[in-house]
């Protein structure tokens, strides 16, 4: 049975931060979206793929240094060659001192009951269709070397 939802977790560090306030620019959370949905494809169908493009992103809660995140990237549709899938980005905990906890110990999680969805959105991805090697649900791609001799490389149809 193919997995559908593929998931990321991560702290971010100071290394992810984009000013000295600890604020996670919102470009540095799409590298993470950016790998959920390329997992998701290479389950899917054992290759990367192009990305088309985004539609319907929402930045809904700020994620700072410090933050425990989960990406999520979910395959709603599966065409020919294009793949959709909608992404989301939870907040699962953030440092207790940030949290108001006055006496929090380094490095003290405040763990939420629910996630918090910080973002959200859809996108569709391309896979050539000589690419496609079918649903890796282990997530071992098989015969990722093989011979690709019988496509031209100047063919850029999908």
């Amino acid at each position: 049975m193919a997995r559908l939802v593929s998931y990321l977790s991560y702290n971010m560090t100071t290394a992810d931060a984009g000013n000295a306030d600890g604020l996670i620019p919102f470009g540095r959370q799409w590298d993470f979206i950016g790998d959920v949905e390329t997992e998701q494809i290479i389950l899917n169908d054992g290759d990367e793929s192009l990305c088309l493009g985004y539609t319907d992103c929402n930045i809904l809660e700020d994620v700072y240094v410090g933050d425990m995140m989960e990406y999520k990237a979910t395959l709603t549709h599966a065409g020919n060659t294009s793949r959709d899938c909608k992404i989301e980005a939870y907040k699962l905990a953030s440092p207790a001192s940030r949290m108001g906890k006055k006496d929090a110990k380094p490095g003290e999680m405040v763990w939420f009951d629910e996630p918090v969805l910080c973002t959200e959105g859809n996108v569709r991805l391309v896979v050539k269709k000589h690419l496609q090697r079918g649903r890796q649900p282990d997530g071992v791609v098989q015969d990722p070397w093989r011979e690709l001799e019988d496509f031209p490389e100047d063919d850029i149809s999908f």
